[in-house]
């Protein structure tokens, strides 16, 4: 979310020495945090009712899952409970949210799939039928991870009348407390055990999803803390220290496996709170290296010498968008929050429709992959940000930020300067200065028009549409 003028005024006023580590541990008290990482995990959890808003039976599950995991983040939970509470979920949708991700995924494959590349940052989908082609992973390994999951039952109930408007049945997960998995190597029950670990033996009635789980959020597992630590490096600073952040392996190795371990560690040490990871993170020396290149970093493209500059994502330059025309969005059917309402980055799921957002890459979460949302440049984007309807209608909405500078009684000049901290945090430059004055100046008799030139100039900078 982009800092409104007086934020940045203030910041810049203060002189305490720590400003800036206490102003991050206010942002991710903020609602922004959590509903802008909410927004991120539901992309790699498959938080999809699908069919273009049309599917309206599965509203209310795909929403009350978006809460949860919204709700789990602004609370802090620590992950190795985020992670339980979804693999080993039971129960419904009403009661508990995560069965939604058991929901379009029905075979242990999908889950086993699914599990290693969210939680384990491992891809192991190759070695279903044949020896994984860069892995060590057999078939033996897979299908020993996806007995894990031979007892898991459905069954429907029925709905609860005006509770669950439009919904026609509801999906109850439980432990049938038998049930196996066929290895298609052997044709045998498969042996239940995780990667690299010994075979799992079961007490009567025990759900071996939570055995799965204990291996998982050890202290001594390889995979589960780097993983997590991995994709969250991985988003602040636009390139995983394992890149892509979900194919860890030995021939896919770290850039820098002891910052990885190190990272890990100090997770685990620290309960698994992730707002701790996100502070080791925002608050290091690294994050805050320039972007501009120099002649000694110019070519580094994994040692994070520098800042890597990337493109906001889709829900995120949409709202700033609309928080520098002062144009806020409507989407159809979107819960109203008092807090925030009809903001891009509170979508509960992929339904609502907008071309914007698709066309800047938004996913469409049909796995859990992160490659599925897309950052590259292309031509659409350009020429949506240049002319299409959606951006002219922000731009000369009543009530717009240029109508306020048209009737605001301050000069040209102050008025310039403060649409710059809007766009960009910072004042324009006395050549930039200059040139906006000159655009005044030249519609004189369109005033308002000048101010919509120069905020539709701003927005269509790389200083604006990318983080650096």
């Amino acid at each position: 979310t982009l800092p409104t003028p007086k934020q940045v005024q203030e910041f810049l006023a203060d002189k305490d020495a720590n400003k800036r580590d206490k102003l991050i541990d206010r942002l991710v008290e903020t609602p922004e945090y959590s509903y802008y990482f909410a927004n991120s995990w539901a992309d790699v959890l498959r938080v999809k009712r699908g069919n273009n808003n049309q599917n309206q039976n599965r509203a209310f599950g795909t929403f009350a899952f978006h809460n949860w995991i919204r709700e789990s983040i602004a609370n802090d939970k620590p992950y190795d409970q985020f992670a339980r509470e979804i693999l080993a979920a039971i129960g419904d949708e009403t009661k508990a949210p995560p069965t939604v991700w058991y929901r379009d995924m029905l075979k242990p494959e999908q889950f086993v799939d699914d599990a290693c590349q969210l939680f384990l940052g491992v891809r192991v989908a190759c070695a279903q039928c044949h020896h994984h082609p860069y892995e060590k992973w057999s078939q033996d390994d897979y299908w020993g991870m996806a007995a894990f999951f031979g007892m898991v039952g459905r069954k429907v109930s029925p709905t609860l009348g005006a509770v669950v408007q439009n919904q026609q049945a509801r999906q109850i997960i439980y432990n049938k407390g038998n049930g196996n998995v066929q290895n298609k190597r052997t044709g045998l029950n498969a042996v239940m055990r995780p990667l690299d670990g010994p075979p799992v033996k079961l007490e009567p009635g025990e759900d071996p999803r939570h055995r799965l789980v204990d291996w998982m959020v050890d202290a001594k597992n390889p995979f589960f803390a780097r993983a997590v630590a991995n994709r969250y490096w991985a988003h602040f600073f636009g390139k995983g220290i394992v890149d892509p952040v979900d194919d860890m392996r030995v021939t896919n190795p770290p850039s820098n496996p002891e910052l990885l371990d190190a990272l890990a560690e100090d997770l685990v040490k620290n309960k698994y709170s992730l707002k701790h990871l996100v502070k080791v993170l925002v608050k290091s020396r690294t994050y805050q290296l320039a972007a501009m290149p120099n002649e000694f970093n110019k070519n580094d493209k994994k040692s994070f010498a520098r800042y890597y500059p990337h493109r906001m994502s889709a829900e995120v330059l949409y709202d700033a968008i609309s928080q520098v025309t002062n144009s806020p969005s409507t989407f159809p059917g979107l819960p109203q929050d008092k807090y925030a309402p009809n903001r891009a980055i509170m979508l509960p799921d992929e339904a609502f429709p907008s071309y914007f957002l698709d066309v800047f890459g938004r996913p469409q979460r049909i796995s859990a992959c992160e490659c599925e949302r897309v950052s590259e440049a292309n031509l659409a984007q350009v020429l949506h940000l240049l002319n299409s309807q959606e951006i002219q209608s922000k731009l000369s909405r009543a009530g717009g930020r240029s109508e306020l500078m048209l009737r605001d009684p301050r000069s040209d000049k102050e008025k310039v300067v403060e649409l710059f901290v809007w766009a960009f945090a910072r004042p324009p430059s006395e050549a930039q200065l200059n040139l906006a004055l000159q655009n005044i100046q030249s519609n004189a008799k369109n005033r308002q028009l000048a101010y919509e030139n120069i905020i539709w100039a701003l927005i269509n900078t790389k200083e604006f549409i990318l983080v650096q």
